[in-house]
């Protein structure tokens, strides 16, 4: 009896270890394989790359003062000019008429002072016409000074050393103040304007070094940041950012395209991951899988700066995690994985 019943616990032990082992066969060949990345803790110096633009130092459009039909136009476009030069002239026979008009009108009142002059100061001119003749006087006086100013307007003089850039009048044009019809530009220094994205916007300082690459003289020069916009760009997201470089023979013109590179260091610390673990949901919100238990948990993270095949993130990591590398494609949030290939963090 006593080997009977030892036979039957036997059965079922037997049965029952039988029964435990395909299922843990079964979850195992469930399990997602991937490759996972232990997160490091770092503050990591890089460089990044960018174009950009050559910009003058200074731009100013110049305008005549006065309007008019162009007569002459006296520069040309890249041409160096000093300050004062004559530029352009616009017809001034109008002015010059009022001019001439406002000294004949000023002759005869200076006319009047002299022949009441003398009655004044004997006393037989009584204070009234007296002041009318002064008043009279200086009215035309203001007169032919407003009229010489006008006649000199027609004229367009250079306000500082420069090159003329833009040339937009001809001969025979009509123009009306304010219109700029001239571009004077500053390049004994210059400007490369290049495009910061606004994840890198925060690691800049003025003053910083670049090295900037003109590619059309095959030149590279030092360069430091002296304007980092405080607007981004509605289209691109990217903050303007302009690098001054010297320019003494004034070789670099504006237009002329650079390659801009810059040592940025982060002033934070931050966790740095492999750029493969980095993914997007569908609200654009990035995210990478963290290996928890084996299984795949969601975390949500943003990019800080990118460091070679790196990201530099922030967000709910921590150091020491496992992040998924490799095969989350086929993960969703809870999947049971199995790390086929273990890669220490950078």
């Amino acid at each position: 009896m006593k080997y009977w019943l030892f036979g039957m616990v036997a059965t079922v032990s037997a049965c029952a270890s039988d029964n435990d082992h395909p299922s843990r066969s079964k979850q195992e060949s469930a399990s997602i394989l991937v490759q996972a990345q232990t997160v490091g803790s770092t503050t990591h110096p890089y460089t990044s790359d960018y174009s950009g633009v050559i910009e003058a130092h200074q731009t100013t459009p110049l305008s005549f003062a006065s309007p008019g039909t162009v007569l002459s136009v006296a520069v040309q476009e890249g041409q160096s000019v000093r300050k004062g030069q004559l530029l352009g002239k616009v017809d001034a026979s109008t002015a010059e008429n009022t001019y001439q008009l406002a000294r004949q009108k000023e002759q005869q009142a200076q006319d009047a002072y002299n022949r009441l002059k003398p009655m004044h100061e004997n006393g037989t001119l009584p204070d009234i016409k007296w002041v009318e003749a002064e008043t009279g006087l200086a009215q035309t006086k203001t007169a032919v000074a407003m009229a010489l100013k006008s006649v000199r307007d027609c004229n367009l003089y250079a306000p500082e050393s420069g090159i003329i850039g833009r040339k937009q009048m001809m001969p025979g044009m009509n123009v009306l103040p304010g219109t700029p019809v001239l571009d004077l530009l500053d390049i004994k220094t210059v400007y490369a304007r290049i495009p910061v994205p606004e994840n890198e916007i925060a690691l800049l300082r003025k003053g910083n070094i670049a090295h900037v690459t003109i590619k059309a003289l095959d030149r590279t020069l030092s360069g430091t940041i002296r304007e980092i916009g405080v607007a981004a760009d509605p289209l691109s997201h990217t903050y303007p950012v302009k690098i001054q470089l010297p320019n003494p023979d004034q070789s670099i013109k504006p237009g002329m395209l650079s390659a801009v590179r810059l040592s940025l260091t982060s002033a934070q610390t931050g966790l740095l991951i492999s750029n493969k673990a980095l993914q997007s949901d569908a609200g654009d919100q990035e995210f990478v899988y963290v290996v928890v238990d084996q299984r795949a948990r969601k975390r949500r993270v943003k990019t800080r700066a990118l460091v070679g095949e790196g990201v530099l993130v922030s967000g709910d990591l921590k150091p020491g995690d496992q992040i998924v590398v490799a095969g989350q494609d086929k993960l969703s949030p809870g999947s049971p994985v199995k790390i086929s290939q273990y890669q220490h963090g950078k």
